[in-house]
């Protein structure tokens, strides 16, 4: 399933409230790659996941077959994030 392209900046932002107040759940934290933003880190495939739900009404499956973390990243990439590489 491709990534709504109604998405926008602001839902990430909603997303990036979203995980301060809640965290991060255990099995959605970053693996390779984060976005940076005002010196926070954040994981791409839960922003992308939690902005659907602000742009959208639900959260996108973070099942591999229906959307990826490369595209996560390409996305985020896209509305003029910052993606960095997780510190092994």
């Amino acid at each position: 399933m491709p990534i709504p392209k109604n998405i926008k900046r602001e839902h990430i932002f909603q997303a990036m409230i979203k995980i301060k107040v809640e965290g991060v759940p255990n099995m959605k934290k970053a693996k390779s790659f984060h976005v940076k933003y005002e010196n926070e880190l954040w994981p791409c495939k839960l922003l992308v996941s939690w902005g659907n739900l602000y742009a959208n009404g639900e959260e996108l499956d973070p099942n591999p077959t229906n959307f990826q973390t490369d595209m996560a990243i390409k996305y985020l990439k896209e509305l003029g994030f910052e993606i960095i590489p997780v510190d092994k």
